[in-house]
């Protein structure tokens, strides 16, 4: 009997190779763990660091926006980098603004809309040349509207000259944006004529002519009975 036990055990470790282990306890041996970590899990992380702002300077803030100014250098996933610009918003550190405009130069264009938005969020009027360069130089168009609208949300008059370069571009989506973005921040209303907008962001006075189509409009609209 004990032989035929033996020469089965051996026939199980040739079907099963050069194992330590028989095999039916291998079956319920625990999958090896791994330190592989997705990018959905890493965009989790990322978020998780939204809850610790305190929108206050301190060295513990510091630290988390160092940290994930780090991550933000090696990051190869662009889904991951706008995680981490829309987070890095929340924090109100120094780093925190120069990682941003850093962003400007990302090689994906989301991310670099995203750092407009982000900047335009903050409402910091050191942002306006940082904008003012994106609408200048930016290829993609989607980015330089960012650019244009966050400009709208920093209320500084040092922000009329950007938005006059999108109100002379041949984009009419560019030019809207720049007359909603200077009707934010100056208070007024010229109504929709962009060449009226564009006298006032030069420091011009609106022509008479502009100035009596918006009265027109104006009493228009209270006419209208929708």
């Amino acid at each position: 009997m004990n032989s035929r036990l033996s020469l089965l055990l051996a026939s199980l470790t040739l079907l099963t190779g050069c194992q330590t282990t028989p095999w039916p306890m291998r079956m319920f041996q625990r999958p090896e763990r791994t330190t592989y970590r997705t990018a959905e899990m890493r965009m989790d992380a990322v978020r998780d660091f939204r809850t610790q702002s305190t929108g206050v300077d301190t060295p513990e803030q510091r630290e988390i926006v160092n940290q994930l100014a780090r991550q933000i250098q090696v990051e190869p996933d662009p889904l991951v980098r706008e995680a981490i610009v829309d987070t890095i918003a929340e924090f109100r550190t120094p780093l925190a603004s120069q990682v941003l405009e850093a962003g400007l130069s990302d090689a994906d264009a989301d991310v670099r809309r995203h750092c407009c938005m982000a900047l335009g969020k903050r409402g910091d009027p050191a942002a306006v040349p940082v904008l003012a360069r994106a609408i200048n130089g930016e290829q993609d168009l989607q980015v330089r509207i960012a650019a244009v609208e966050a400009l709208g949300s920093i209320h500084s008059p040092d922000a009329y000259t950007a938005l006059a370069v999108a109100m002379e571009d041949r984009d009419p989506a560019l030019q809207y944006a720049g007359v909603e973005s200077m009707r934010e921040i100056s208070g007024k209303d010229l109504g929709n004529d962009v060449s009226a907008w564009l006298q006032y962001a030069r420091g011009e006075t609106p022509t008479a002519s502009s100035e009596e189509e918006v009265s027109i409009a104006r009493r228009l609209r209270g006419l209208t009975p929708f």
